[in-house]
């Protein structure tokens, strides 16, 4: 990427070559061996997510020998890794009534989350006697919104289960109303930290599955007190009730804190007006005793505005959005990108997204994250806008790295290509990042090159372990080695 290669750059270059040797075969077997091999730190589970991004069906193979690792969690990531290399990117049924428990339920549910289900592999798993009741109970709330039926019989048994986080969402799901004031009830005697942790999930169901019907028993927590409740349990439910019922919700809101809010209330009510889909009117930010020129009130409150029917959203509301993300609060942030994704036009969010993909001259660790958070966003949704930004973006810059960590994070040949037009010349960070995309293609690589790859993978780069690991195996199947690592890993 720069014109001249230093005389520094060069020796650097030549002490790794002199360093590691021209077969680096070994220590690319190393890393795929320390991806599979539990560690405390967690590193190795961000290598088997590297990996599963490769999005390569020849992992396959590796995927389906450690499905049955003695860490569940490696378990969790061959598992899902298997379903998106599938053909019809669905989970098997079959494997997962293979592994731990704990890892069955974490595989479930994410892969709920990301749409690895049909409605076939769901019935399966429901008609398998030996599975636990909170996988369970994930299956059927999706069953319920893919074929609007209601399984009554299974609902009615859970209702009646010990683990009260399971019990009361499926009285709820069942809309059984004796069922419903029995599991109140049993969330009223038990410990406050059971309680707690019961209400949380409940309240994280209802808004996950949008449960209208529960909004009669989240009315009765808030005016009855049917169950004693923290002021932050108060607040978790007001949240709930606004998700499901901004009416009924907006009528407690106002009620909820003090005639004088200190600065916290300020901003986690409102933040809760923002979360609801709802633009802040003028009696709310009275009644929150909001100074619009206040420099993170105030930009919430313009923000808010994006809330509105897109025809009425201005650019300054965009800008707005875009100078809330910029302020770093965390809470805002996430709501600033839930929004940008599920409400706002294609042309309003590339706008966010764009002017969030470039980062400032100074900047930090969480402005930098946002940078490849959106910048993700973008290729996906705007490939052409997001393809400027990269060929104007300084060569070897910390823009031009956070770019391209950014294209690492997704798998398809239109990225690989980009990558392929971009200058490289020495081993710098982005020569890297911008070697290990390329190797992701089918095109050959030349020698020089392939060397390059053999030292990324031997820990020459000084990459984080897990894009070192996705080096190694690229570096491996390059070699056509793919089936004697797989074989060499397995023996390990």
């Amino acid at each position: 990427m720069r014109i001249v290669v230093t005389i520094l750059t060069f020796a650097i270059a030549m002490g790794l070559f002199a360093s590691y040797g021209s077969d680096h075969t070994e220590a690319a077997l190393r890393q795929l061996h320390r991806a599979t091999k539990t560690q405390r730190n967690g590193e190795h589970l961000l290598s088997l997510s590297a990996l599963r991004t490769l999005r390569d069906p020849d992992l396959r193979p590796f995927f389906h020998q450690f499905s049955q690792h003695p860490d569940w969690a490696v378990q969790v990531h061959a598992v899902l890794g298997i379903a998106e290399l599938s053909d019809d990117k669905t989970i098997d049924p079959w494997l997962v009534q293979q592994i731990a428990p704990i890892a069955r339920e974490h595989v479930i549910a994410q892969a709920l989350d990301d749409g690895l289900f049909q409605q076939e592999q769901i019935e399966v798993l429901l008609n398998w006697p030996l599975l636990e009741t909170a996988p369970r109970l994930l299956l059927i709330a999706d069953l319920q919104l893919l074929s609007n039926t209601t399984n009554n019989a299974m609902l009615k048994k859970l209702a009646n289960n010990t683990d009260l986080s399971v019990a009361m969402f499926a009285a709820l799901l069942s809309g059984d109303e004796k069922s419903i004031e029995n599991t109140t009830q049993g969330l009223r005697r038990a410990t406050s930290s059971d309680r707690s942790r019961a209400l949380q999930r409940t309240f994280q169901l209802i808004r996950q599955y949008n449960v209208k019907d529960a909004s009669h028993w989240l009315l009765a927590l808030l005016e009855k007190n049917t169950v004693t409740l923290t002021d932050q349990e108060r607040y978790w439910t007001l949240f709930t009730l606004l998700a499901i019922d901004s009416e009924s919700g907006l009528e407690l809101w106002n009620r909820a804190f003090p005639i004088e809010p200190n600065r916290k209330d300020q901003v986690r009510f409102l933040l809760l007006l923002l979360e609801s889909e709802i633009s802040p009117t003028t009696e709310q930010i009275e009644r929150l005793h909001i100074e619009l020129d206040d420099p993170l009130l105030g930009i919430m409150v313009q923000a808010g505005n994006v809330n509105n029917e897109i025809p009425s959203v201005a650019v300054e509301d965009i800008q707005a959005l875009i100078h809330l993300v910029e302020r770093g609060h965390r809470a805002s942030t996430e709501w600033a990108f839930r929004v940008a994704k599920e409400h706002l036009s294609d042309s309003l969010a590339e706008t966010f997204y764009k002017s969030l993909s470039t980062i400032p001259e100074s900047t930090n660790a969480r402005r930098n994250d946002v940078a490849i958070r959106a910048f993700v966003r973008l290729i996906n949704l705007s490939p052409d806008a997001a393809w400027e930004i990269l060929r104007v973006a300084k060569d070897d810059s910390d823009q031009q790295q956070l770019l391209l960590l950014a294209m690492l994070q997704i798998a398809n040949e239109e990225i690989v290509e980009e990558a392929s037009k971009l200058r490289r010349i020495g081993l710098n960070k982005a020569d890297i990042m911008t070697l290990l995309l390329i190797a992701r293609g089918a095109s050959p690589l030349q020698e020089n090159d392939q060397e390059y790859l053999g030292i990324i993978a031997a820990g020459g780069g000084h990459l984080s372990p897990a894009l070192e690991t996705q080096a190694a195996w690229l570096y491996l199947k390059r070699l056509g080695l793919a089936d004697k690592a797989l074989a060499a890993v397995r023996s390990q």
